[in-house]
């Protein structure tokens, strides 16, 4: 994280919550800084110590550490949510669609960039990627009707929806694209190689994630399901704002959709189940 986009986050987080501005004690001394409050949280994220290990550097309690880790998640989720952590819009499709199919030849949904799109986390106990599925809300704009609109087309058919390209695991839905497990043709081991490739993208996002903050390489098992969302949605935030502070982003702007009223309608889901839709 560069200092500019540091110091961006510091005056941002101290102007939305009193918390963080610096104030007297009980005993009449200042307080800690912002920059001390952020410091705390920041290196939490990062290097998956405990709360205490500020007690001797910054003479700072391990409750007031803890404090600053949970109070600085809220607040970044609260400034942050609505562009670092959005849904693509029709401008973030278009423009995913166009990178995607420069480097893989493939229109593809998935972003070589690491910037991720879609977050859900909360399901307790041990979970596959069905069980995940069914419980997130990754298709409710679709069934409600507040989905952007990307149609593309592939060999001069329209596709109306957007697809995502998984694993064997995954049910036949029309917006999933799976590889092809046995390829004798040409052109299906020409097609499971790119597919692959573009799959990639995902898996190294993860990786990238989790080296970049060590709090998510550890257990969290002392947390409320509540403050570990907190957490895992501050790192992807805090990882999306570098890749835009970077100019790494292949979508910085985030260009809003004309609003939508919510209808929800029940046909939407079968099209999706419906393997034969596209």
């Amino acid at each position: 994280m560069s200092k500019r986009l540091f110091l961006k986050i510091v005056s941002n987080v101290e102007a939305n919550d009193s918390w963080f501005q610096e104030a007297l004690d009980a005993r009449g001394r200042k307080g800690f800084t912002p920059l001390q409050k952020v410091t705390s949280a920041i290196k939490q994220l990062a290097t998956r110590n405990t709360p205490d290990e500020n007690d001797e550097y910054l003479h700072m309690a391990e409750r007031t550490s803890r404090e600053c880790l949970e109070y600085f998640c809220d607040t970044v989720c609260k400034i942050y949510a609505s562009e670092f952590l959005r849904r693509p819009t029709s401008h973030d499709m278009a423009l995913l669609y166009e990178a995607h199919e420069e480097k893989h030849h493939l229109p593809a949904v998935a972003s070589q960039d690491l910037w991720f799109w879609h977050a859900f986390c909360g399901p307790p106990g041990s979970q596959n990627d069905i069980n995940v599925l069914q419980q997130s809300s990754l298709f409710l704009m679709e069934r409600n009707g507040t989905a952007p609109k990307c149609p593309f087309y592939i060999n001069n058919h329209l596709y109306k929806r957007g697809y995502l390209l998984v694993d064997g695991i995954y049910h036949p839905w029309s917006v999933f694209v799976k590889s092809i497990t046995y390829p004798h043709k040409v052109d299906e081991k020409k097609f499971k190689r790119q597919h692959e490739v573009a799959r990639k993208d995902v898996e190294r996002a993860f990786g990238v994630l989790k080296a970049k903050w060590g709090v998510l390489s550890r257990p969290m098992r002392a947390r409320t399901v509540g403050k570990i969302r907190s957490v895992v949605y501050t790192c992807i935030i805090l990882h999306n704002m570098i890749l835009k502070d970077d100019e790494n982003a292949i979508a910085p702007v985030h260009s809003r959709d004309t609003p939508v009223e919510p209808a929800l309608d029940d046909t939407v889901l079968d099209e999706l189940m419906d393997e034969d839709t596209h």
